[in-house]
């Protein structure tokens, strides 16, 4: 397929763009004195009113409907698979959780994937692992044979996590779009990070550790692994010297500033897709950008819930891709 194909759906979503959402007007959502008038105002920039106080279901649809528009824009939407193959997994691991207590899985489903869990969750309580894609067989039959025999949901959830990452970097290393390799490369580093940032606070041992990451090209999985073992100052070194001091600075401020600062990392790399109208990369810059403009939304939706301040709000805000 080659790039300038793509010139057609690029230029259709890049109107689209000019809907998402700016700082400002997530200002005005913040500033809202509560949910209720958060939600009219998210309604008056386009938003489906959500039934009560679940607006989870309003914005799960809403980044499937731009999923769906995306893929039906594109010439080859394959790539693209790559940015939400992570829900698959999710649901894999829903499906083995519940099939486990007897639960219906299927309230757990998250969208938009790449398979139809339906048939996911068929193969998986007729023990047919075979019968999954291809990229998640080994997870799956790992992840289930580790809740089955040990009982222990953390264990499934680590070997989950490690395929989905996995997954991601298989996606890469056939990708020619170099902003989408790169994305990915960078989604499965800021993955890693967060998980050894955890692994220190909670004084994982090294066995849980190792089984924890992946390692991606960026940061070899040894390296990484023996710094969350050396502990909190040596971790921070290690970020220093592996050109991640920013990474170690917001490690120093705490859980929210870290993990934030990985996802704003993440969108810079992104935005470079807003500097041509040719390949894919534009259409996974969009969609990422409602991607984060949803997540923003969820903070500031649940905040308003719970009644928390609106410091409290600003300091978990992402950056916006516009």
């Amino acid at each position: 397929m080659k790039t300038q194909d793509y010139l057609y759906a690029v230029s259709a979503l890049r109107v689209s763009e000019e809907n998402l959402l700016k700082e400002s007007d997530l200002e005005q959502l913040i500033n809202a004195p509560d949910y209720k008038k958060a939600i009219a105002l998210l309604t008056e920039k386009g938003y489906e009113k959500p039934d009560g106080n679940d607006f989870s279901k309003m914005l799960d649809n809403r980044l499937s409907e731009v999923w769906d528009r995306v893929v039906k824009s594109a010439p080859e939407a394959k790539s693209l698979n790559m940015l939400i193959i992570k829900n698959d997994f999710q649901n894999l691991k829903a499906i083995i959780k519940s099939e486990v207590i007897n639960d219906d899985a299927r309230k757990y489903f998250v969208s938009p994937c790449v398979y139809d869990p339906e048939k996911m969750l068929e193969a998986i309580k007729e023990r047919r692992f075979a019968d999954l894609p291809e990229l998640m067989r080994e997870t799956a039959k790992k992840a289930f044979d580790a809740i089955t025999k040990t009982g222990n949901g953390q264990y499934c959830d680590i070997i989950t996590d490690v395929g989905t990452l996995e997954a991601i970097l298989s996606y890469a290393e056939n990708e020619e779009d170099e902003t989408l390799k790169k994305y990915a490369y960078e989604m499965c580093t800021a993955c890693d990070l967060k998980t050894a940032y955890r692994c220190i606070k909670t004084k994982k041992n090294e066995s849980f550790v190792k089984n924890a990451l992946c390692g991606s090209p960026m940061l070899s999985k040894d390296g990484l692994v023996s710094a969350v073992m050396s502990g909190e100052n040596d971790f921070s070194e290690y970020l220093n010297s592996n050109g991640l001091s920013k990474y170690a600075a917001a490690f120093e401020k705490g859980t929210s500033a870290f993990e934030k600062l990985c996802d704003d990392e993440l969108i810079k790399t992104m935005k470079q897709a807003k500097m041509t109208v040719f390949g894919i990369s534009p259409l996974a810059g969009y969609y990422v950008a409602n991607e984060t403009e949803i997540k923003c939304l969820r903070i500031i939706l649940s905040a308003k819930l719970s009644e928390a301040s609106d410091e409290v709000i600003r300091e978990r805000m992402r950056e916006l891709y516009v």
